[in-house]
């Protein structure tokens, strides 16, 4: 095996911190000329959740589960997220998802996808915390909370709910694109969506500590999406693979 010297080690460490520092400014879009891109309510405001403003704090009487069964789209698919270790005979994939609203609508918190293999349980817990971006020499968006992007949006009338989350191998978004209202006025109901996934590329440089993977614009640990970003479609592309899909989670006890 090949051995790099304390300067290369350096070298290659500044070059990536140098990395979260450049590269376009970031563009976040606020509407739209063609009227189909229309994240915010028609009083101005970004809607908390389909139902309406107030229903994104926690009432304390959610009994629902915010842990679902999670189907990956492929065995292989999945052997390729978990990269670490292969898989023998996976069975038992959940998904878990603790959210809170941390304010203006933008949701922090953990989401974890969970499964069994030869007798072991495994578990990748994802986060995006509830704070903001310090303010550091050459880094970009200081003051923008780490979770400025998970929030709610409309697209031709229908909700969805698009957010990025972290864990130290790579990130995943998560997305809601149904939501089925149990019409009881408790704000009750029960989304399904999707988990797309993108792993970072092999480096020996350390990722910034100041800054999650969606605010670093060049470099390895780069997990920008446009479409997480501007909210001009549900779905990620830029390099994001789908892993799975989920129904039946219980909204007021996923999101509080």
């Amino acid at each position: 095996m090949k051995t790099f010297n304390s300067k290369l080690i350096f070298l290659l460490a500044a070059f990536a911190l140098a990395g979260v520092g450049c590269g376009k400014s970031n563009e976040f879009q606020t509407n739209s000329a063609n009227g189909v891109y229309q994240p915010i309510t028609n009083d101005g405001s970004t809607p908390v959740s389909p139902e309406g403003p107030g229903s994104g704090t926690s009432t304390g009487s959610s009994t629902g589960s915010n842990t679902v069964n999670f189907t990956p789209v492929s065995i292989a698919e999945f052997n390729s997220y978990v990269a670490m270790h292969p898989l023998n005979n996976p069975s038992n994939f959940k998904l878990t998802v603790d959210l809170q609203n941390a304010g203006n609508g933008r949701y922090a918190g953990s989401v974890k996808i969970s499964y069994v293999d030869t007798g072991y349980n495994y578990e990748g817990r994802f986060e995006a915390g509830s704070g903001t971006n310090v303010d550091m020499y050459k880094l970009k968006d200081a003051g923008l909370m780490e979770a400025e992007f998970n929030r709610w949006f409309i697209i031709n009338g229908k909700y969805y709910f698009s957010a990025f989350f972290q864990d130290a191998y790579g990130a995943i978004v998560l997305v809601f694109d149904n939501y089925i209202n149990q019409g009881d006025a408790q704000g009750s109901g029960a989304v399904s969506g999707r988990v797309y996934y993108k792993n970072f590329a092999q480096s020996y440089a350390q990722q910034s500590p100041y800054r999650k993977c969606w605010y670093i614009y060049e470099g390895p640990y780069n997990c920008r999406a446009s479409a997480v970003i501007n909210k001009n479609t549900p779905y990620p592309g830029d390099g994001y693979r789908l892993l799975g899909t989920f129904s039946g989670l219980d909204k007021a006890a996923a999101m509080k």
